[in-house]
């Protein structure tokens, strides 16, 4: 079996052992086959686990820890060559996660991670939400709801966290946290998961929406997030900011949805690794357009991002933290402009808050898929499409704000002046809210054609709106 890499993390700092049995009928959930039988327990661990790994990080630094100690060529068959493998070795539980981090700190690893293969909802925004923790503390647990944990990790080898563990017992988290407090090792916790054990724990996940029913395996996405990035006449942007996303999420697609560029716009979002999607001219219909593309990824999550927005440098632990708590759906960055402006630094500083007047598209859109298509999507308007995404969001569920700025250019304020154009925003503004037409306000909006079209060689079509979003 072949799996795709789910989401890029750094082979050099980090590690990642997955403790896995090999597939024999008879040797694994026993609780499970008590009721179902021993071939059926075996094929939903298969299950399981080829889930799991179809949602981990590339290969290059996964460790599959196996036993019995014999069962290597039984995993390769099953799981392939992509990963390393080595067998656990004797002794309980914390002998084996002892030797297992030992060998991964000498081998020069400097965080290192270690699940087991079946929890069905331990994912790639999980994973990175563990590197981001062990980045703060020395250890970093994901507590499993049976009293135990699902994931443990280091940043530096830590033995008493293992030592005299009453393994297989509801007391083996509350233990750990007693031997992390004894050798003054900080931690942190992640969000509880429910193991699969028995018949009520499956069937809890197989009459989740959308959970397959045994013995079939989970079909998942190569990756949690995908991105979306409009543009018209873009080439002094594009690059760069297609360039930093995919730096921040190596694993995620990028898509460029151009609406007829007559610059560079496309052939530099290509160069820069982007997957260019054509559509008509208008930021709402090229949003739509990039987020149906997106679909077939399989993404769970969508970031929206102008062409002219940069994300910050810590956008991916950022986004992996939000997305990994449970019951959160959308959220948006906080802003902050290329320009050393006081006026601009001060509205910058406000879209901390959340409000219609605070909080628009240039700031970046995080959102659930399942939330985002709920919702209908984006309007398929010329102007104020963030505005009416982000008003539906508020009435379904919280729109969080990301602890995070993200810089966007502040052409249109150089262009037309600072308190000018500021005044032009919060007019229309307050039109829209008013009932009037985006239509009628994007024909006010609409720049010059030599303000929209500023490069050399790039010749202004005939009149027809021009669909922008405020920025």
């Amino acid at each position: 079996m072949t799996f795709t890499p789910a989401h890029g993390i750094d082979p050099l700092a980090d590690r990642l052992l997955v403790f896995l049995k090999a597939p024999r009928a008879g040797t694994m959930k026993t609780r499970l086959a008590h009721d179902l039988g021993d071939a059926a327990a075996a094929r939903i661990y298969r299950a399981l686990v080829e889930r799991q790994l179809a949602a981990l990080p590339s290969a290059r630094n996964v460790e599959i820890l196996f036993s019995p100690d014999d069962a290597e060529p039984e995993m390769r068959r099953w799981l392939g060559d992509a990963f390393d493998y080595r067998a656990q070795g004797d002794g309980d539980r914390g002998a084996r996660l002892t030797r297992a981090f030992a060998a991964a700190f000498s081998a020069g690893a400097r965080r290192v991670v270690a699940i087991g293969g079946d929890r069905p909802d331990l994912d790639a925004a999980c994973l990175l939400a563990a590197q981001a923790a062990l980045t703060r503390s020395d250890v970093v647990l994901g507590p499993a709801a049976d009293g135990g944990y699902y994931l443990i990790g280091l940043r530096r080898m830590a033995s008493p966290v293992f030592a005299d563990i009453p393994w297989s017992s509801p007391t083996v988290l509350a233990t750990t946290l007693d031997r992390c407090a004894a050798a003054g090792l900080s931690h942190e916790r992640l969000g509880e998961k429910e193991d699969i054990d028995d018949l009520a724990s499956w069937r809890r996940f197989e009459n989740r929406p959308g959970s397959p029913a045994a013995p079939k395996p989970v079909q998942v996405a190569a990756t949690p997030l995908a991105l979306v990035i409009p543009a018209l006449h873009e080439a002094a942007h594009i690059r760069e900011t297609v360039t930093q996303a995919r730096a921040q999420f190596p694993g995620a697609p990028v898509f460029v949805v151009d609406g007829a560029s007559r610059d560079d716009t496309v052939a530099l979002a290509r160069a820069a690794g982007a997957e260019v999607v054509a559509s008509a001219r208008g930021r709402g219909l090229q949003c739509r357009t990039g987020a149906a593309a997106a679909a077939d990824t399989g993404a769970a999550w969508l970031l929206f991002l102008h062409a002219d927005t940069r994300l910050p440098g810590n956008a991916a632990g950022v986004v992996a933290r939000f997305i990994a708590q449970p019951g959160v759906n959308a959220a948006t960055f906080r802003l902050r402009f290329d320009s050393a402006g006081w006026f601009l630094r001060a509205c910058a500083w406000l879209t901390r808050f959340d409000s219609v007047f605070t909080r628009f598209g240039d700031q970046g859109i995080l959102i659930r898929r399942s939330c985002y298509d709920a919702l209908g999507g984006f309007p398929a308007w010329p102007l104020f499409e963030d505005v009416e995404l982000l008003q539906r969001v508020r009435k379904k569920t919280k729109l969080h704000s990301l602890p995070a700025a993200v810089t966007t250019s502040s052409r249109r304020f150089d262009r037309r002046g600072v308190f000018r154009q500021q005044w032009l925003n919060t007019r229309l503004l307050l039109r829209y809210l008013a009932g009037t037409s985006p239509e009628t306000l994007a024909a006010i909006y609409r720049p010059d054609p030599a303000a929209l079209f500023p490069a050399a060689g790039i010749r202004a079509p005939e009149p027809a709106p021009a669909a922008r979003s405020l920025s």
